[in-house]
């Protein structure tokens, strides 16, 4: 999923080729479920005729900022969503495919052409991104809930260190918390925390002084190598655990990094990926929150007869190439449900992939005549 890199470095995109660009002509794809709040049309006007002021990003938002009384045009990128420029390398990060030369691209949700010529499109395989209209993102939400953006807002070791103390959870989910650490995905987190060389089960309130400014350091370093590297995954570190998180899929041997072994295991409901040898735990670690006691277990009624004992059952023997594999790939970001088909409700008519097959044809038969 596209996590701060990545989202940086469609603003980057956006920002090169848009910035101060008059919007000539806009199409929006028949798709409520990704275009929210408002109907393709509302969003095809919003930007018609408007001159794109900047590009700005907090987290895994990102925003353009056009002029006169338009409200901007908020992005969240979901599980698969990017930005293209014709003619411009796409950006390839964990699940992305290659993409053909085609135009407008496959996937297409809204299209822009400028009155230079520029090309823009935000493409969705999946459909979990979302676009919406907002007056003044930043202080309004979801943009006004997040937390710290490690790129943008980074706070000094002191405060940092004093948010870590008041949290009694494990630091790897309390890394992916939107409303701590905007921008920090799955892969992110489990990078910073290598570096760090902190369990990812470690309390966070139990981190000592020189763990607190590894941390701290890391949570701006990771990020800041990957936004450098355009989020090229290619171009990241080779020390870095990201390059051989995912193994050699089920049937391989388990991965290792500079000889030591990468382990798996559910933290905070994320796949997360550590190794052991680098990353112990130095205290006890978090908690997991205890399920709700249901009424009937309370106690048996005065003079009720024991439970009998159940019989213990032998345990299921793991198969042995099972629980020494690593996962190919960890495609879920925010929430599990992610992973489901969308809702008959965002389920787009046959009416509306017709309605997008004409504008698609209308954009192609455009692009004939200007090239």
């Amino acid at each position: 999923m596209p996590e701060l890199p990545e989202v940086e470095a469609a603003r980057v995109l956006v920002h090169d080729y848009c910035k101060g660009k008059r919007i000539e002509q806009a199409v929006a794809a028949d798709d409520t479920k990704v275009i929210e709040g408002v109907t393709p049309e509302e969003l095809q006007n919003a930007l018609q005729g408007r001159t794109i002021v900047d590009a700005h990003r907090k987290g895994k938002h990102l925003w353009l900022e056009l002029d006169g009384d338009s409200p901007a045009v908020l992005f969240h990128l979901g599980m698969t969503g990017y930005m293209v420029v014709e003619g411009v390398p796409i950006v390839q990060y964990v699940n992305a495919k290659k993409r053909g030369e085609e135009w407008p691209p496959k996937y297409w949700k809204v299209v822009i052409e400028t009155d230079c010529g520029v090309k823009l499109a935000f493409c969705d395989p999946r459909r979990f991104g979302k676009i919406r209209l907002q007056a003044d993102p930043e202080h309004n939400e979801p943009i006004s809930k997040l937390g710290f953006d490690p790129i943008l807002s980074m706070p000094d070791l002191d405060t940092f260190s004093a948010m870590l103390r008041k949290q009694k959870r494990a630091v790897k989910p309390l890394l992916l918390d939107q409303s701590f650490s905007a921008g920090v995905g799955n892969w992110v987190a489990d990078e910073i925390l290598y570096q760090a060389r902190i369990h990812p089960e470690q309390k966070a309130t139990s981190l000592d002084e020189a763990q607190c400014s590894a941390l701290h350091h890391q949570m701006q370093a990771v990020p800041q190598t990957a936004v450098e590297a355009g989020a090229d995954s290619e171009k990241f570190p080779k020390t870095w655990l990201f390059h051989q998180k995912w193994g050699n899929g089920k049937k391989g041997p388990a991965p290792r990094l500079e000889g030591n072994k990468i382990e798996y295991k559910q933290v905070g409901g994320r796949t997360t990926a550590f190794v052991p040898a680098l990353q112990k735990l130095t205290a006890q670690p978090a908690e997991k929150p205890k399920p709700a006691k249901k009424a009937a277990d309370s106690g048996d009624a005065a003079g009720a007869a024991a439970p009998k004992q159940a019989r213990k059952r032998a345990a299921p023997k793991a198969p042995k190439a099972q629980a020494a594999a690593a996962p190919e790939e960890d495609e879920s970001e925010e929430e599990p449900e992610e992973e489901v088909k969308p809702k008959k409700k965002g389920k787009k008519s046959k009416a509306a992939d017709g309605r997008d097959e004409g504008k698609k044809a209308a954009l192609t038969k455009t692009r004939g005549k200007k090239s």
